[in-house]
């Protein structure tokens, strides 16, 4: 395994790691670091590095290790190599045995998202437990040039093609960003240091190791020998306009993003005024917002959305992976997680006076009995004055039916009439209302049926609408 060895001078790699650590301000001084240990050379020669420098930067340092038992008994024998190697240093370890394996077959998913996954739930659950304030992790200079190559080849976006942070969340570190392969080699070589091979690295199954010891090497011997640091150095530039669009997006996302009910809704207007660039980033805040993630979500998909925002329409959707829709309604789009629902139709008596509440939204109607206001005074969109001598029955509080009309027969249609009010279709479903046998008297938010409108300053009914403690918007 090796003895650490004091750096003395120090070898080129702690010097690279510390211009690294400086230039991305990943540590200001007396932290408490939880180090990412696999055992390979990467995370041993990390460890190393942050062992010298703990000195200069007053570092507490913890390793974690999780072993995924993918590879059987070479994964036991990684996991016993970082505990020696911690307790030869004098650091306590955190170690933890999952069957990654077979939790990615149980949940259907990739074996290499689902590890990823694992291991960094793994790694924030360490941290949180022992109080560390960064997680250091041991990607460097190459991994940063076969992530940018890789996702190019998979067609990622600016974020993608942005590869890896130095820093993600304030909380994940990566100090040998800016170290190649080569570098690290040489570290451990030159202070005895031993690390473990992982025999699957090897395995051309995998598309990275293909890409790694195929695709990589033939692209340098053709056409530029200094091809990682040229991609890495491509990774960093996209990065720094993707923080831009990122941060501008964040800005304009206050005046178009608006949560409803579960659902985001974007307002159309102030969304198509932005650079395309801005467009884009904004609406994938809002997958991310309404799904949890961006997983299954690709271009297409945002194109198909700004596609929707385009031009006129009353109502169209689209259909997003994972069960999610798209829903233009007049100047909105709705960003649904939720698979279509029936809407069950309702129906509650209002007596006078009285009061009912509805089930299904939680909403309040009441009804009392009064003097209408005179002219010129202000009513609420909340309430109305019904003159009780032109009802042709009792009192019901319901949902839209169809072929209602507003005043009953040989009035306007109440469809026609949020139509023309450009009530989102949406919504429409949500609207409760007071009728009278088959007239609709009042719906909220409108004046009463023309023919059921008190006179001022006669006796009348007065309804009220009163909204639930936590309701969805309506227009």
């Amino acid at each position: 395994m090796g003895t650490h060895i004091p750096p003395g001078g120090g070898h080129a790699l702690e010097r690279r790691v510390r211009r690294t650590i400086e230039a991305h301000e990943m540590l200001a001084g007396g932290e408490h670091v939880l180090v990412a240990v696999s055992g390979g050379a990467d995370s041993v020669a990390l460890l190393h590095c942050l062992v010298a420098l703990s000195p200069e930067y007053d570092l507490r340092l913890t390793v974690a290790h999780l072993n995924h038992r993918i590879r059987g008994e070479e994964a036991d024998a990684d996991a016993d190599f970082v505990r020696r190697m911690s307790l030869e240093l004098g650091l306590r370890c955190i170690a933890k045995t999952v069957e990654v394996r077979r939790q990615a077959e149980l949940a259907g998913r990739n074996l290499e998202e689902h590890a990823r996954r694992v291991r960094y739930g793994f790694l924030r659950g360490a941290a949180r437990r022992v109080g560390a304030g960064k997680i250091a992790v041991g990607h460097n200079l190459n991994d940063q040039a076969e992530t940018a190559l890789f996702r190019f080849l998979r067609g990622s976006g600016i974020e993608g093609l942005a590869a890896m942070a130095p820093v993600a969340d304030g909380l994940v570190i990566r100090p040998l960003l800016d170290c190649g392969r080569g570098l690290i080699v040489d570290y451990l070589e030159r202070r005895g240091i031993g690390h473990r091979e992982d025999a699957s690295n090897g395995d051309l199954r995998y598309a990275r190791n293909r890409l790694r010891h195929e695709t990589l090497p033939s692209l340098r011997s053709r056409y530029n020998p200094r091809l990682v640091p040229a991609l890495a150095r491509q990774a960093r530039m996209v990065r720094e306009v993707w923080d831009y669009v990122r941060s501008q997006a964040s800005e304009a996302s206050d005046g178009i993003l608006r949560t409803s009910g579960g659902e985001v809704v974007l307002e159309i207007p102030p969304l198509a005024r932005l650079h395309p660039a801005l467009r884009k980033e904004v609406v994938r805040r809002a997958l991310r917002e309404c799904l949890g993630s961006l997983r299954g979500i690709g271009s297409v998909h945002i194109e198909g959305i700004l596609a929707l925002c385009a031009g006129r329409g009353e109502s169209r959707q689209a259909q997003l992976p994972r069960g999610a829709r798209a829903i233009r309604q007049f100047d909105t789009l709705t960003l649904s997680g939720r698979p279509p629902s029936e809407t069950l139709g309702y129906a509650y008596p209002l007596a006078v006076p009285g009061e009912c509440l509805l089930r299904e939204t939680g909403v309040t109607f009441r009804a009392s009995a009064c003097q209408a206001p005179s002219p010129g005074t202000p009513a609420p969109r909340s309430r109305a004055f019904i003159d009780p001598s032109t009802l042709p029955g009792p009192l019901t509080v319901r949902s839209r039916a169809p072929g209602d009309r507003y005043g009953g027969e040989g009035h306007r249609k109440v469809k026609r009439m949020l139509i023309d009010a450009r009530v989102p279709r949406l919504e429409r479903s949500r609207l409760a209302m007071v009728a009278s046998g088959d007239a609709v008297v009042w719906i909220p938010g409108f004046r009463p049926a023309r023919r059921h409108e008190a006179a001022p300053g006669t006796p009348c009914i007065m309804l009220e609408r009163i909204p639930a403690a936590v309701e969805p918007g309506l227009f």
